[in-house]
């Protein structure tokens, strides 16, 4: 980045034949309404070379360094904008806005500390800048100060109560110090603000989950998918509240989609194979729970499932199969000796099915004591 903006200052200067002192006096004035042609164009780079004209005739133009500056930071030059709002802090020291977009470059680059004092003073200056506020609360969520943070935003909706982002990113502390009710709260404002807000309807759809408002989380997870409908997250929360009220068909579909878009999403593949299973798709899960497994191969778990499943459908050498992997794997693992004696026994090796079954009962697996006497007399 240096070197081009070096670069384009070399070559600049190089077609430029105007002087530091000019003739004519509304020369200056001149370049930096051009400049701010070009910025409102949104052609910053040029407001740039025009703002530095006007600043070649007059290098006292306070109003020419801070809109640079302002111009800077929209092509990501932020140790540009800072020392062009240094200059227009020394000319004019208490420019409040200098001080406040001084602040937000530093917090563009991750210097918080220099932001929030550059933020502070400008507040000092001028407290009805809502901007300020927003940024140092920005800063005390991203350093995780939430209480702090909650404070700027409030002030900033004092000045300002119709700021959606406001209520949102305090919503986002509110839900973060677990005051779910007043993240709730906060997101239903910022979508009063802003109809359609998919950042609100994403982060109140999972504050419902938290207070098992499922329906309610339903709906917004269903608001932010029509809005986004290759967003996964939203079909995987969604999912998972419908699994909380019993819709098993709905929530497995909403899993299947998530894996549609992202096949590894880990919490999808396995509530995609539990509601496969509870729905009797005994070879839906079969298929849903080798996916699993391909993904890690060294989880008993996931061979344990399968197995279980397998045993649903009288694949019975499968099953037998899948217990013995997750045993090799976790040798203490009671469930699966008790699985796998339920195998042996469905392919009559009961004298296996009996050691095994014994074995689930010493490493204390309670529903083995109760088939011992059948397997082994």
């Amino acid at each position: 980045m240096r070197k081009l903006i070096l670069t384009a200052i070399i070559i600049f200067s190089s077609i430029s034949v105007w002087s530091q002192t000019s003739d004519n006096p509304n020369e200056a004035y001149e370049f930096f309404n051009e400049a701010i042609g070009h910025y409102k164009a949104k052609d910053y780079r040029k407001a740039v070379v025009y703002y530095s004209k006007a600043l070649k005739v007059n290098p006292e133009y306070t109003k020419a360094y801070y809109n640079r500056g302002s111009a800077k930071i929209n092509v990501k030059d932020y140790e540009g904008a800072i020392r062009d709002f240094d200059k227009t802090i020394n000319l004019d020291p208490e420019f409040a806005k200098a001080h406040m977009y001084k602040g937000y470059a530093y917090m563009q680059m991750k210097e918080y500390k220099k932001a929030s004092s550059c933020l502070t003073r400008s507040i000092q200056l001028d407290p009805t800048l809502t901007k300020a506020y927003l940024n140092r609360g920005t800063i005390q969520l991203k350093i995780e100060n939430y209480e702090l943070a909650i404070e700027d935003y409030s002030a900033a909706l004092d000045i300002n109560p119709e700021q959606a982002s406001a209520y949102f990113n305090r919503g986002i502390c509110y839900q973060r110090i677990d005051q779910i009710n007043d993240a709730v709260n906060d997101y239903s404002s910022a979508l009063e603000y802003k109809a359609g807000y998919l950042p609100a309807h994403r982060a109140r759809g999972k504050a419902y989950l938290k207070l098992e408002q499922y329906e309610e989380a339903i709906s917004d997870f269903s608001s932010a998918i029509r809005k986004m409908p290759n967003d996964p997250e939203m079909y995987y929360y969604r999912g998972f509240a419908r699994m909380s009220i019993d819709d098993t068909n709905g929530a497995n579909s909403d899993f299947a989609s998530t894996l549609e878009i992202d096949p590894r999403h880990k919490g999808a593949l396995k509530n995609k194979a539990i509601s496969s299973y509870n729905l009797g798709n005994f070879e839906e899960a079969v298929n849903d729970y080798s996916n699993i497994i391909g993904l890690d191969k060294n989880n008993p778990e996931s061979y344990v499932n399968r197995g279980i499943t397998y045993l649903k459908i009288d694949q019975n050498e499968n099953a037998l199969d899948d217990f013995s992997k997750a045993i090799k794997l976790k040798k203490d693992f009671a469930e699966a000796y008790f699985n796998r004696a339920n195998a042996f026994a469905k392919l009559e090796e009961n004298q296996k099915a009996c050691v095994d079954m014994r074995k689930s009962a010493d490493l204390g697996y309670q529903p083995a004591y109760g088939h011992i006497n059948g397997l082994c007399n």
